[in-house]
């Protein structure tokens, strides 16, 4: 048995040829690394390990062909190098933060492991939390969204002496090249940035308006997923009534007619983990919004609201011919004249004779085609029965 000190911390087993230089012969063994009080020897069994039949001349010098497969220290922490941080930064990652992340895994020979590239879909995860290895766990802290960076682990920070299956050997030191792409905590708000405000601003937009704007939607990294300006017409939308993403409503309230804002929106305030068609999961979203023009609106349940005091007898305002019913084309005319002279406002969105239709069909409950002073109630009123009806029920 031949033993060789070797001056590595770390190498693996492998076949290799051994070549005489007095019989020219090529020899197949095992060779073996074992570690005594600190210091590593190679070891070399000729006799028998080597294939049957073969012999190593008296006085043969034999050349040894090793391969470095990596190198590590247990005192060895994660080193980072060849960072490229954005000039815009606002925030950093701290733990409890979910991060959304592209990644190369690499050995130290170079040799690719595993990519998220390959299958189109970044590595999700929180960060600190113990979810992926404690290496990457610390690499990931401290990040610009938008940030690329090389990270060294050495195997007691990644998978340790076990290895993980057939794709990580055991004490293997593993390279991340990792592109950030964004990052969020939930606890996070909807972040709003003006970009532009009228100087004059009479009225701003608030639950129940339906409202008119221009958008673009893009991921943080600037990677347009949808744009208004694509269609033909503006999009719209009532505030308040669960027609968009819940931060993307919030951030449409309070603006004026010809304001601009970027809105960035957090995913539990989006589309959430399972995402959406065209929008990846945990997505931060940012919209660049301009608002066209609004409408105000109205309480839900509600067609049309008194702006003023509603007259003090109603059915007889209704009734202008006075004959003691109202026919809908009547009820229609005295509908639209409290809208022009601005004394009431009709639900956004719908068109006038959809509101008169509506608001007639709820009033004339025998369906005869005719509202009589009997039949005639407020909406206000009509709610406060049921509301009392409902607490004899109980």
């Amino acid at each position: 048995m031949h033993s060789f000190k070797v001056d590595f911390v770390f190498l693996t087993s492998y076949l290799y040829f051994i070549r005489s230089k007095m019989s020219n012969y090529v020899i197949f063994c095992i060779l073996e690394l074992f570690s005594i009080k600190g210091t590593l020897w190679l070891f070399f069994f000729p006799f028998p390990s080597c294939l049957s039949g073969t012999e190593i001349p008296s006085q043969a010098t034999l050349v040894f062909d090793v391969l470095l497969v990596d190198i590590h220290n247990p005192k060895d922490t994660v080193t980072v190098e060849n960072q490229v941080v954005p000039e815009s930064c606002s925030r950093r990652s701290v733990v409890g933060d979910y991060i959304r992340y592209h990644y190369n895994g690499s050995f130290l020979n170079g040799v690719t492991f595993d990519t998220s590239y390959q299958r189109n879909s970044t590595y999700n995860t929180y960060i600190g939390m113990g979810y992926i290895i404690a290496g990457m766990d610390q690499a990931l802290q401290g990040v610009c969204i938008g940030e690329r960076r090389r990270v060294t682990i050495p195997p007691h920070l990644a998978y340790g002496e076990q290895g993980a299956g057939d794709v990580i050997p055991p004490s293997a030191v593993l390279v991340f090249d990792i592109h950030v792409i964004d990052f969020h905590n939930p606890n996070d708000t909807v972040n709003i940035q003006i970009l532009y405000r009228p100087e004059v601003c009479n009225d701003t937009t608030a639950v129940n308006d339906l409202v008119h704007y221009h958008y673009n939607c893009t991921l943080v990294d600037g990677t347009l997923l949808f744009s208004s300006h694509d269609y033909e017409n503006v999009q719209d939308a009532v505030l308040g009534s669960d027609k968009v993403i819940d931060g993307l409503d919030e951030g449409l309230r309070g603006m004026c007619v010809g304001e601009k804002r970027l809105i960035t929106v957090p995913p539990h305030l989006g589309h959430g983990e399972r995402g959406a068609t065209g929008v990846p999961s945990s997505a931060v979203l940012v919209f660049d919004i301009e608002m066209v023009s609004f409408e105000k609106g109205v309480p839900p349940g509600y067609l049309f609201v008194w702006l003023e005091e509603s007259p003090a007898n109603l059915f007889e305002a209704l009734d202008m011919n006075k004959n003691g019913e109202v026919p809908q084309e009547e009820f229609g005319e005295f509908i639209k004249l409290q809208v022009a002279e601005g004394k009431g406002r009709i639900k956004p969105g719908l068109t006038m004779e959809q509101i008169v239709t509506d608001m007639f069909q709820n009033q004339d409950r025998n369906k005869d085609g005719m509202i009589t002073g009997n039949e005639l109630k407020l909406k206000v009123e009509e709610d406060k029965e049921r509301e009392e009806a409902n607490h004899d029920e109980l």
